[in-house]
């Protein structure tokens, strides 16, 4: 009988989603055909992020800026992270906004640990970026409705704040018309995209990536690359 004192404990590529997609282990691309190598689903890099398709994009145009260290949100980046993915957000939204002519909407789940989620599905930061042809102003109001958000200069340093100084997750939000934050205590799994998916007016069970992962959407973002 093996003892439990002589098991190795995992890596993060054993038991992470976005972590084996950075590395290009085993992952959804590949079980969905819709990639051999990291070559067709990392659209982007840089130093410490990484773009990808979203697997179950609710549009044509729905990407994840993943950081390439395993943290819970954004809030939890270092100084020099958050300032390459304030660099990093406004160039992919300008590229995707430049290819579609849509207006591009950005949120994220904010987790402060891994009981106090904000809404987040994954144990590994991501944020979402999405093109949509119908008003985000329409979705923002949808949102707010919803939770207490706050228009602040900047979500990124904002997130940190929260986090460090507060101790508590986030729900982030921004478009054209600014940058918007909100506590996210109780927050239900998926908020964004639930809201997502009402707004767009999918079949509602939708905001699941697992049942619904998009793959022709997949696929067009990979062939047309970014």
């Amino acid at each position: 009988m093996t003892n439990p004192a002589e098991v190795a404990s995992p890596t993060y590529e054993e038991i992470c989603t976005f972590c084996n997609e950075i590395s290009g282990a085993a992952n959804s691309f590949y079980d969905l055909g819709v990639a051999t190598s990291p070559d067709d689903y990392l659209l982007h890099q840089s130093a410490n992020f990484v773009v990808v398709p979203c697997v179950g994009a609710l549009t044509d145009w729905y990407v994840l800026i993943v950081p390439r260290r395993h943290v819970l949100s954004t809030g939890w980046l270092g100084e020099e992270e958050r300032a390459e993915l304030r660099t990093l957000c406004d160039d992919v939204a300008k590229r995707i906004a430049e290819r579609t002519g849509h207006e591009i909407v950005l949120f994220e789940h904010g987790s402060f640990s891994f009981r106090d989620k904000g809404g987040s599905c994954h144990d590994h930061a991501h944020v979402h970026l999405v093109a949509t042809e119908k008003p985000v102003r329409e979705f923002i109001e949808d949102v707010s409705a919803a939770v207490r958000l706050a228009p602040c200069d900047d979500w990124i340093e904002s997130a940190a704040e929260i986090v460090g100084k507060s101790g508590r997750s986030y729900l982030a939000i921004q478009s054209s018309a600014g940058s918007m934050i909100a506590p996210a205590h109780n927050a239900p799994s998926a908020f964004f995209r639930k809201a997502l998916v009402s707004w767009l007016k999918a079949d509602e069970g939708e905001h699941d990536w697992l049942v619904y992962p998009q793959t022709e959407r997949l696929r067009g973002m990979i062939e047309a690359g970014l």
